[in-house]
């Protein structure tokens, strides 16, 4: 099975500003190899609690078409 950590890593620390913990990153290594998108494990990110709780002030506006940031806001 291909190994995603790599981008699993990046998109922590792109959003939640910390490496993925081992359960985090097993989790979503899982999910890749069953065909989860990169824009679906940052959509994931952006939208856990763990994120909500660190940008208040963002909720649920952002999201992600195709590798970008969006925010629902303008």
């Amino acid at each position: 099975m291909p190994d995603f950590t790599p981008i699993i890593q990046e998109a922590y620390q792109e959003i939640l500003q910390r490496p993925p913990d081992p359960g985090g990153s097993a989790h979503y290594n899982q999910l890749k190899n069953q065909g989860l998108s990169e824009a679906s494990l940052r959509e994931s990110l952006l939208r856990s609690p763990e994120y909500a709780s660190r940008n208040p002030d963002r909720g649920m506006a952002l999201h992600v078409e195709g590798n970008q940031f969006v925010d629902a806001r303008g």
